[in-house]
């Protein structure tokens, strides 16, 4: 049985504690600007609504914790020696207790779309060989879409950069690639992957999605070794074991502000909490409209929140197989297309409509990693089958807040609409696995309910705002607000989404409060974390237990359930 280490209960004293910083929200983002602020000395205090820390890179459990499922880690770029990953875990000493396995380099992803199969590989050249094997007749225009696309987003060819910028970045995705006179099948495969910001085509960036293909093809993809929750576990660690506390089932209900200074939180159970500094981690738009309150705000950020549009909102089915897909052919990563109209897709979601063919994104994390021990036991394996729905409660038939509760999920139209949208995942999934529901033993479906619920999300968004130009570059929300001692951290910064980004923009967000650069500081080799203060790490450490902070996490976060068949 479980032993789940109950959440930190303040005491009479703690509630009138005066903090260095509150950083409310837990995910990546979060944890690691309060880690790197609890290692340079500050006395550091983390809030999370949910029982469990980690954000979108927490798991679940399920069937007596015999299968464990990644929430959002799936594969994560630039994790390599030198990459943003170990420069922003270095300094914190988490490089090796976060073991980054890389995915194979001849093909990370296995791309699906009808009558073409293409596996990406690691490096812009291979990449561009690659598509003109697939589509040999199209060689010219896939020549130079692919090199404006490296031009924009690798820095390379720097004087032509700027030109290629102006002239193609900032315009739409798909206007480039038909300008290259591309097919409809070349232009599905190199937007297959496009689902790792969930927005259409036709209004993203050129520069946004070379941005995303440049993230894996420059040093691979990759995968952390037992599990996405390793990532919140360790952050937390090290916060807890440097003067810092975090606490879970603590839901913020205001940032307050008295003189138009930012001095603490105050908790949905009426805890008042101050602090010299505050950091919002979670959603951009809530923290401004609900923690902060209109009458805190400029005229131009009212403006800004009114017209703001968020990336659209997963759909997820997680199932379990009594098969080990590493004895078969099935990679670790997948997009499957069941069309090439990947911009149609995006146009009906947005017209609220949720087509009968879903594209879906398969990860397979026995297959990632090669123990596979912690995702389910020998000769089982599990999968995350994502794609993307309507954001509109109305479309779910939910007619109350998904943050107040569960109820919407009794409800018979809800569950059967999640039912048939299951069954259409399931469906394009079998395109690759064809025995898939012969082999399942397990399935269960998560909507933008249920995210909306838990990460306590703007339309259940998991990347934040929209990646439209004005979203971009300069124009992003910049970690510094126009409230003195208010900062921000998380997906919709100008650090930008993704764990790779968030990670590293926890990093900047410190060094921006302590007023020092940390990124070179860390370069330089600095190392703000005392390893030996560490918990140690044993066969039985159980990554999931000490995400859920609580008085018994020094004897309880060592014992791990051991999973069985």
């Amino acid at each position: 049985m479980t032993q789940t280490a109950p959440p930190l209960t303040p005491t009479p004293e703690a509630e009138h504690e005066t903090w260095d910083a509150v950083v409310v929200g837990a995910g990546p983002g979060g944890l690691t600007t309060a880690a790197y602020l609890a290692a340079n000395g500050k006395k550091v205090l983390v809030l999370e609504a949910n029982q469990v820390v980690g954000g979108s890179t927490q798991v679940f459990r399920r069937v007596g914790n015999k299968f464990e499922f990644d929430v959002g880690t799936h594969y994560v770029g630039e994790c390599g020696p030198g990459g943003r990953m170990q420069t922003a875990l270095s300094g914190l000493s988490l490089t090796k207790r976060i073991d980054w396995l890389r995915q194979d380099p001849e093909g990370h992803c296995r791309i699906m779309i009808p009558g073409t199969t293409f596996h990406t590989p690691t490096g812009w050249n291979t990449y561009l060989e690659r598509l003109i094997e697939a589509f040999p007749d199209e060689e010219a225009g896939l020549r130079r879409c692919v090199r404006i696309l490296r031009i924009i987003s690798a820095g390379e060819e720097p004087r032509r950069k700027a030109w290629n910028l102006l002239r193609w970045g900032l315009r739409p995705i798909t206007t480039l690639m038909d300008a290259c006179n591309l097919s409809a099948d070349a232009q599905a495969v190199i937007l297959a992957e496009n689902g790792d910001y969930t927005w259409p085509p036709h209004r993203t960036p050129a520069v946004m999605h070379g941005g995303l293909l440049h993230h894996y093809l420059q040093a691979g993809a990759y995968y952390p070794r037992g599990g996405g929750q390793v990532i919140g576990a360790h952050l937390t660690d090290v916060i807890q074991t440097h003067g810092g506390t975090v606490r879970t089932k603590a839901r913020v209900d205001r940032i307050l502000i008295e003189e138009g200074r930012a001095v603490g939180v105050r908790l949905r159970s009426g805890e008042e909490i101050r602090a010299d500094i505050v950091v919002a981690a979670g959603d951009y738009k809530k923290t401004w409209t609900e923690l902060v309150g209109d009458e805190h705000l400029t005229r131009r950020l009212r403006k800004r929140l009114a017209g703001l549009e968020m990336t659209q909102p997963m759909f997820a089915v997680y199932v379990a197989l009594d098969v080990d897909l590493r004895e078969r052919d099935t990679p670790p990563l997948a997009w499957v297309w069941p069309n090439n109209d990947v911009d149609g897709y995006y146009r009906e979601v947005a017209a609220g409509r949720c087509p009968e063919q879903m594209p879906v994104g398969i990860s397979c994390p026995t297959a990632k990693d090669p123990d596979g021990t912690h995702s389910a036991p020998p000769g089982y394996s599990t999968l995350e089958l994502v794609s993307w729905a309507p954001k509109e409660h109305a479309f779910w038939n939910v007619q109350t807040d998904p943050m107040e509760g569960a109820e919407y999920g009794r409800d018979e139209q809800y569950r059967k609409l999640k039912d048939e949208l299951t069954e259409r995942v399931l469906d394009t999934a079998s395109l690759m696995i064809p025995d898939l529901r012969e082999r399942m033993v397990f399935c269960e479906a998560s909507t933008p309910m249920t995210q909306e619920r838990f990460t306590l999300t703007s339309d259940g968004s998991c990347y934040g705002i929209a990646p439209l130009m004005r979203n971009l570059g300069p124009f992003r929300p910049r970690v510094t607000t126009h409230i003195p001692g208010l900062f921000l951290g998380g997906a919709s910064t100008e650090h930008m989404f993704g764990i790779n980004a968030t990670i590293w923009g926890g990093m900047k967000t410190a060094g921006t409060i302590l007023g020092r650069d940390l990124e070179q500081e860390v370069k330089d080799g600095a190392v703000f974390v005392d390893e030996s203060k560490l918990t140690e790490i044993t066969e039985d450490w159980d990554p999931l237990l000490a995400s859920k902070p609580g008085s018994v996490i020094r004897r309880a976060a060592r014992r791990r359930p051991a999973a069985t068949a």
